[in-house]
């Protein structure tokens, strides 16, 4: 299983049809204080798979990382390869995190793992905001 992106954006969706929307796509935020918190951003991805793992279940895990190593968040999630007619197929993933709190800026970074071997990374520079005098 590869990794072919990741990204961070304030909003994705899958349509009807199967394409993936992104809007907004960012690797930086800014706070006028700390510890700050992000009202909401979505990590969006696409995984793909070769017919040798179709009905593998695999265990995918997003970490956030903050710069020193303290893992702020970490959702693990089983995912099934579904079947795709001898093909490569293509998995989107939109995970919607709400809240994140940011105790100082800093560089942090998601790692998106699956079965504990790391696929990639996206990094997030998290800053203070430049005051008006």
């Amino acid at each position: 299983m590869e990794l072919t992106f990741v990204l961070l954006a304030d909003y994705a969706n899958i349509s009807r049809e199967g394409k993936l929307n992104v809007l907004g796509i960012f690797n930086q935020i800014t706070a006028s204080n700390f510890p700050a918190r992000h009202p909401q951003m979505q990590l969006v991805s696409r995984l793909t798979a070769s017919p040798a793992e179709y009905g593998a279940k695999r265990m995918l895990t997003i970490k956030l990382l903050s710069e020193d190593g303290q893992e702020i968040v970490n959702i693990p999630r089983q995912l099934e390869v579904p079947h795709g007619k001898g093909r490569k197929v293509e998995m989107d993933l939109i995970l919607v995190l709400n809240d994140v709190l940011f105790q100082k800026p800093g560089e942090y970074c998601f790692s998106i793992l699956v079965d504990s071997d790391e696929k990639g990374t996206v990094p997030l520079a998290v800053m203070l905001a430049e005051q008006e005098q």
